[in-house]
């Protein structure tokens, strides 16, 4: 870990920007930087690229969030999951798992194993907690689709013991649409003893990947008790895998979807899921937090 400490890389130029150029009206003054950070993949060192939004008029240390995406890639749900945690004080550090590695995103950019990746977020964490604005104390995690599956894989005490550190974990966590059928059946995918911090769910009851909101609560159904009671889940009804999508209703094939059998995954943006996800997703942060 020494590596990712030392060799922090700040890219560029800080940006104030006003709500104004964003199609929501409250978005806070920010400093952004464009950031870097070494991983070791396939046996080399590269450079993952990650984007720090700080709110520009925080005062001492902050809590910050670190962001995952699914597998195809940056998309425009981050900045709106951003800028909502931004106006409540915290800071966020969106991650681009696939430009430092040269991969499209998509199917075929997915690491072998499950948490081959999972590197990518000690780096994040080991960049922030280099920082003297941010709260070391106060950060979290959160994904979307294989950014989700990552998250809740973190916060298993294997996972974390192993990635950041013997008793070091993540203070809250947020997992948008994971495949929660996954756990507990595909190697690699182990969820039980978990660390004590609280983690959140959110998924729709028509999510077609691999049984949606109902894999999830079967998923809850088995836990241990003490796991059970770190982990709350929200369905919203109706809303299909990436209900939180700017773009146009849409359908994919995927080779990993219907328990690892290939089927085709439907997407419709649902503007009203979307909106209440992002409210639901702040508030957890700021109770988890203590966020004024």
């Amino acid at each position: 870990m020494a590596l990712v400490r030392n060799a922090l890389i700040a890219a560029a130029l800080t940006i104030t920007s006003a709500g104004a150029s964003y199609a929501w009206e409250d978005t806070p003054p920010l400093n952004i930087y464009q950031l870097a950070y070494p991983v070791e993949w396939n046996g080399k060192t590269i450079l993952l690229g990650a984007r720090l939004q700080l709110p520009a008029a925080a005062k001492g240390k902050m809590p910050a969030v670190i962001m995952m995406h699914g597998t195809g890639g940056i998309r425009y749900s981050g900045v709106y999951y951003a800028a909502a945690l931004n106006g409540a004080g915290i800071a966020t550090l969106e991650v681009d798992q696939w430009g430092g590695r040269g991969l499209p995103g998509g199917a075929s950019s997915r690491p072998k194993n499950l948490g081959d990746n999972l590197p990518d977020i000690a780096g994040a964490y080991h960049l922030l907690i280099a920082r003297p604005d941010i709260d070391a104390s106060r950060i979290g995690l959160m994904g979307e689709s294989m950014g989700g599956i990552e998250t809740l894989l973190m916060m298993t005490s294997h996972n974390s013991d192993a990635i950041l550190g013997p008793g070091v974990h993540f203070k809250a966590a947020v997992a948008l649409y994971p495949i929660c059928w996954l756990y507990n059946h595909v190697p690699g995918a182990a969820f039980a003893d978990l660390v004590d911090a609280p983690v959140r769910i959110m998924v729709g009851s028509e999510d077609d990947y691999d049984g949606g909101g109902a894999a999830c609560q079967q998923l809850l159904a088995v836990l241990a008790p003490k796991d059970a009671a770190h982990v709350s889940l929200r369905i919203f009804l109706g809303a299909t895998h990436i209900f939180d999508s700017f773009a146009g209703a849409y359908e994919f094939p995927d080779p990993a979807a219907n328990r690892r059998k290939g089927g085709v995954i439907h997407v419709r943006p649902d503007p009203k899921a979307r909106e209440q996800a992002r409210d639901d997703m702040t508030q957890f942060f700021v109770t988890a937090f203590k966020q004024p």
